[in-house]
């Protein structure tokens, strides 16, 4: 294949792509999956967020299962469920790692005084298109990326009061490779997602 029909062929499939694209993930509805919606502040950088000065009396939690509250439309093959089963475990098991990390807090698999409880759910996963990941331009022009929306809670794990609440989305960075996978661009944002908690709970422990 001549040099030149290799650029054409390129182009046509990056054009291609390019037309089948999904829009960036944008806020949604809420879905009711928090408790309280109330609390939430203004809105934040793709989100909102609420943490109790309170949060600072616990040392223990317990992180439940995700919820995959994303739900695609008829017909729609972009994920497995297999993968989708894999993205809530992927999230779940990123919070507990930020929470226990460098000797952080305690996870605890039941409820009880003291104890916090996380929940969590993913709302939104838009797919990652490896392909555009590969070729430079597309990647500089952020065509290729996926992203996702989530909402979560911490609550006492015994009396359910809220003790911090974020509702979270957005895509992928151009600047960082999710790979060939679908579901890249969605756990890049999870690791962040689940450090920034860690860090706003760490800020309230002082």
């Amino acid at each position: 294949m001549s040099k030149t029909t290799t650029l054409f062929f390129w182009a046509a499939l990056c054009g291609g792509v390019l037309a089948g694209c999904a829009a960036p993930v944008k806020e949604g509805e809420r879905t009711g999956f928090i408790s309280d919606y109330s609390s939430l502040g203004e809105k934040e950088n793709n989100g909102y967020s609420y943490v109790s000065d309170g949060i600072a009396d616990y040392t223990k939690f317990c992180v439940d299962p995700v919820e995959m509250l994303y739900q695609p439309n008829e017909g729609d093959t972009t994920f497995s469920d297999e993968q989708l089963e894999e993205l809530s475990a992927y999230f779940k098991t990123k919070i507990e790692e930020a929470l226990t990390r460098d000797e952080g807090y305690e996870l605890v698999t039941e409820p009880g005084p003291g104890v916090a409880r996380f929940r969590a759910a993913i709302t939104q996963v838009d797919d990652t298109i490896g392909i555009l990941n590969i070729l430079l331009y597309t990647r500089i022009t952020g065509a290729g990326l996926g992203g996702a929306a989530m909402e979560a809670e911490i609550v006492d794990s015994v009396t359910g009061e809220q003790l911090a609440a974020l509702v979270r989305w957005g895509s992928g960075r151009r600047v960082l490779r999710a790979g060939l996978t679908e579901t890249g661009d969605a756990k890049i944002l999870i690791k962040r997602w689940a450090k920034d908690i860690r860090r706003r709970i760490d800020e309230k422990h002082g």
